[in-house]
């Protein structure tokens, strides 16, 4: 049965710390906003480490975030909506070359992904990590710096996808980047998609391919995660890299099995 570790009030609403038999899942109202393997544990990145998750990212659409570091394996990247840091956590595990600043606008999901996942409070001991928390537009408003790519994951739920339609937002994004991977949810090709992408076009660079963590041609669930890449000319060769190689396990196969699937099923936009 899952263990509920911990649970208060957010930003958005009640954020959570859950405990299945196989990883830490971090969620808000309910809904998840990334999840990570138990085993292998912190510790084994770090010996000094306490109790808790490891590197191994659980999270299906969190594995696309592997898609930019592959791109860019010593860039310096944006993470926008950081929920439980889990998909920081394994970009940066992959790929030690990455630096990552990263926004989160909910105090208190900042505050229980440093309490309980362990590895957030390492990388930013090392500086590869950068957490602020603040608002993805107040941010990007009062900062010039520029990055090699941008993350975007501001989806709380299925029904929040508000900062599609702010212009100045996806015109800050495209200015901080020439490259983003924007999380969405919905449905391909008669749902919402193709209007989230037009809003995309209108606001900054054309969306050049599409990734989910599952296959398009499965019909049900239709609505699901949807990664939207502006700026990629051709996706990374889904051969030419392993995540989480070191490991081994049914439940680290099943989360490679899952990227193979992100990075060969791309489908171009147009």
């Amino acid at each position: 049965m899952p263990t509920v570790r911990l649970e208060r009030e957010g930003l958005f609403g009640p954020v959570g710390v859950v405990d299945t038999a196989d990883s830490r899942r971090f969620t808000i109202g309910g809904v998840l906003q990334g999840a990570s393997l138990l085993v292998p544990p912190a510790s084994a990145v770090d010996s000094s480490i306490g109790q808790g998750p490891g590197p191994v990212i659980e999270t299906r659409y969190q594995l696309a975030w592997l898609l930019a570091g592959q791109r860019h394996p010593n860039g310096q990247g944006l993470m926008l909506g950081f929920g439980g840091g889990c998909g920081a956590v394994g970009l940066l595990h992959q790929f030690p070359g990455i630096a990552l600043a990263a926004v989160e606008a909910d105090p208190a999901m900042a505050t229980m992904a440093r309490e309980f996942h362990p590895l957030v409070a390492h990388y930013e001991r090392q500086g590869r990590l950068r957490l602020q928390v603040a608002e993805a537009e107040d941010y990007l408003a009062h900062s010039s710096a520029t990055y090699d790519f941008v993350i975007a994951d501001l989806v709380v739920s299925a029904d929040s996808l508000a900062y599609v339609d702010s212009a100045p937002l996806i015109q800050a994004i495209a200015e901080a980047a020439p490259e983003a991977w924007f999380r969405v949810f919905g449905s391909l090709p008669d749902g919402e998609i193709q209007p989230i992408m037009e809003k995309l076009a209108a606001y900054g660079p054309a969306v050049k391919w599409l990734f989910s963590p599952v296959s398009a041609g499965v019909a049900i669930p239709r609505t699901r995660d949807w990664i939207l890449a502006t700026g990629v000319r051709q996706p990374p060769d889904p051969h030419g890299f392993l995540p989480f190689a070191a490991n081994r396990g049914p439940r680290v196969r099943a989360v490679q099995a899952a990227y193979r699937k992100i990075a060969s099923g791309a489908l171009p936009a147009a």
